[in-house]
């Protein structure tokens, strides 16, 4: 199993064991968060580095920055952004529903895992049993979107945006 699946695994039992406090669900968000983090750096790197040597693709997968993932793809949501994108790169590409589903979910996702780590007061009031399942349900259907979309020429170019997002005129 990979360590996004195992991160996710993760989640879960932290959700579901009995009397489950409210470091459980922080940690059970914060950990359906790293699940799609490393899904997608993890195929980031597969893509732009060779297995061999032993490091090397780990070493790219640590480089990725976690906002500027989130930024990146934020041009995966609507048509009008991979069209925009599509043209500055001159690389045709389509819009996929599956692509702007891990796209909107990993923002989310992201958002929720700063929450969850830093708002320790929760003026809002959502640390519980429901924000936290919705999370691992957002981080599951992306694992699933990921399943349908990642070997099409759109999740090759998204995964390049990530990497390349504000390089592409260099």
């Amino acid at each position: 199993m990979s360590q996004a699946d195992d991160l996710l695994d993760h989640a879960a039992r932290l959700i579901a064991t009995p009397a489950v406090s409210d470091i459980d669900f922080r940690r059970g968000v914060s950990a359906s968060y790293y699940a799609v983090f490393h899904l997608i750096s993890a195929a980031v790197a597969a893509q732009v580095s060779p297995q061999e040597p032993v490091g090397l693709r780990g070493r790219c997968q640590r480089a990725l920055e976690h906002r500027a993932m989130k930024n990146a793809m934020a041009r995966f949501l609507t048509p009008e952004g991979v069209k925009r994108l599509a043209e500055e790169v001159a690389v045709p590409c389509a819009f996929s529903q599956d692509i702007a589903t891990i796209a909107k979910a990993f923002g989310d996702l992201q958002d929720e895992r700063h929450l969850a780590d830093y708002d320790v007061v929760d003026a809002e009031g959502k640390v519980g049993l429901s924000w936290a399942s919705e999370s691992l349900n957002k981080a599951k259907l992306l694992f699933e979107a990921w399943g349908r979309a990642q070997s099409t020429d759109e999740a090759k170019l998204f995964l390049a945006t990530v990497i390349f997002n504000n390089r592409w005129a260099k």
